[in-house]
């Protein structure tokens, strides 16, 4: 799951008028959101319902209920809303950038989507694992019980292995997520190795591959709060792909906040942030427009929040706290005509390992998206999703085609009947390299494996100015789930926070 940040964009050149020295109209809010993300979109969602209450049964936002809403401005610096749950549309192919999937499970995109709406379409449970003498099917039995003898007689793991997940899978299931993570915690691979005894192959083959396609980070970078959290999901509910892409989960959270009156601008980049005498804060937006606002909320990327909020006074010593390191990763889209090598809704992982070939972890997972879900692809076509770990692709920094050559190269080892159309036929679409798609999960000053959110009145520890709020999965758990929890406690915050203002006044 993938995208926020401040980005350069060149001033506008004003032309000469005779009001051109004039100070620019500060624009007054009850709140102001930096970032339009599914954190921040979900704050202005709170936001717009808790102030229209209370708008409705007093006057203490001195304003009627038909205006509070509009006192609630989103500022995205992207064209488009979403941050890093976002999607590119061209030519009929959708491209998420930085492929993901939307997980249905989730509690707080249950309350929040309109599943009907979005049309999510399920892939199969289980995953194909690309070994060393070629494809191997694990099926999960629970689901699909007329898989059964299939999960038994795969090659991948162990019959132990095997035997194995029942105690994982009914840990998670008699568990509640938030009894998950009130437990000790350690890292994935230790986790995997010592609690439940998972032999080296099946965690080479399978649990690597899985877990690193939807975290980012090796075994020994990722919580086990945050495997048990994820493997309850997944065995209780489905990886999903909208209908339209992951967009259409923020152009549905967009629509929402924008009904219940909220303004959502995008391509507004925000300079800076600065504190009024009054205790207000003044928002200014590259290119002059100039914002007051009662209550702020940053929603950005935890680096962006950090640089944005350590220019207000008061705050310059954010700028030398010690950082949460973050993940990236990368995403190779091929488009093609015909038939897909995979003919089943299903992800495919790479099991072989980083040591056997020059070339064997280069690819982590491959999708075929139009497969699970056909809006991904023109009638007639198809879509083949390579993800790659951040690492790999800072090595290919600036060596694009080779990028190309080593991943056709590579596609062609696992699906060698389509090796001659792979090479020659199927079309480089798009490349993404997705900058801190993820803040870190376990170590760091402040990992991302929060459950319930941090205090959204700090950050790196430190107290902000009242009125000021922090949210996004960095300041939660790094998950979907995470970033719109955020966001709805920052808004619970600016709303006490409002509220005890205006009966203070």
């Amino acid at each position: 799951m993938i995208k926020l940040g401040l980005i350069s964009h060149a001033l506008m050149v004003l032309m000469p008028s005779s009001n051109a020295l004039a100070t620019p109209k500060c624009e007054k809010l009850d709140l102001c959101i930096i970032g339009g993300g599914a954190s921040g979109l979900s704050a202005a969602i709170t936001s717009a319902s808790s102030l229209s209450a209370m708008s409705s049964s007093s006057a203490a936002i001195n304003v009627n209920s038909s205006t509070a809403a509009s006192k609630i401005v989103v500022l995205e610096a992207q064209p488009t809303v979403g941050g890093r749950v976002s999607s590119d549309i061209i030519n009929g192919y959708t491209f998420d950038r930085g492929f993901a999937v939307f997980i249905d499970q989730y509690p707080q995109s249950k309350e929040m989507f309109d599943y009907e709406a979005l049309q999510l379409k399920p892939f199969e449970p289980g995953a194909m694992i690309k070994r060393e003498n070629g494809l191997a099917r694990v099926a999960d039995p629970l689901r699909q019980p007329g898989k059964l003898i299939d999960a038994i007689v795969s090659p991948v793991g162990s019959l132990l292995d095997k035997v194995k997940l029942a105690p994982l899978l009914l840990h998670v299931r008699s568990n509640s997520i938030e009894e998950l993570f009130l437990e000790d915690e350690v890292d994935t691979l230790s986790c995997l190795q010592n609690k439940y005894k998972f032999s080296d192959k099946m965690i080479q083959e399978f649990f690597e591959p899985f877990l690193t396609g939807i975290y980012f980070a090796p075994l020994n970078q990722q919580s086990s709060r945050m495997f048990h959290f994820v493997f309850k999901m997944f065995s209780e509910g489905s990886a999903t792909l909208p209908t339209g892409g992951m967009q259409a989960a923020s152009d549905q959270m967009m629509r929402k906040a924008q009904k219940s009156g909220v303004d959502v601008r995008v391509s507004t980049p925000v300079s800076d942030v600065k504190m009024a005498k009054d205790g207000s804060f003044d928002i200014n937006i590259i290119g002059g427009e100039q914002i007051s606002a009662k209550s702020v909320i940053c929603a950005t990327e935890g680096p962006v929040a950090t640089k944005l909020l350590a220019g207000i006074d008061g705050l310059g010593h954010l700028a030398d706290t010690e950082q949460q390191p973050q993940q990236s990763v990368g995403s190779v889209y091929y488009s093609f005509r015909g038939e897909a090598p995979v003919n089943d809704a299903i992800l495919v992982l790479n099991g072989v390992g980083k040591d056997s070939s020059s070339r064997s972890g280069l690819i982590n997972v491959v999708v075929f998206p139009h497969v699970c879900n056909q809006s991904y692809a023109p009638e007639g076509y198809g879509l083949c999703s390579v993800s790659i770990s951040g690492t790999i692709m800072d090595e290919y920094s600036g060596r694009h085609d080779e990028l190309d050559e080593d991943v056709r190269a590579q596609l062609s080892e696992w699906f060698p009947e389509f090796a001659v159309r792979i090479k020659d036929e199927w079309k480089l679409e798009k490349t993404y390299k997705i900058v801190n798609a993820q803040p870190g999960q376990l170590k760091g000053p402040f990992p991302a494996s929060a459950h319930g959110g941090r205090d959204s009145k700090k950050v790196g520890g430190i107290d902000l100015p009242p009125g000021l709020f922090v949210c996004g999965d960095h300041m939660a758990t790094a998950t979907l789930n995470g970033a719109i929890e955020s966001g709805i406690n920052a808004a619970n915050a600016s709303y006490l926070f409002l509220s005890k203002k205006k009966v203070m006044t």
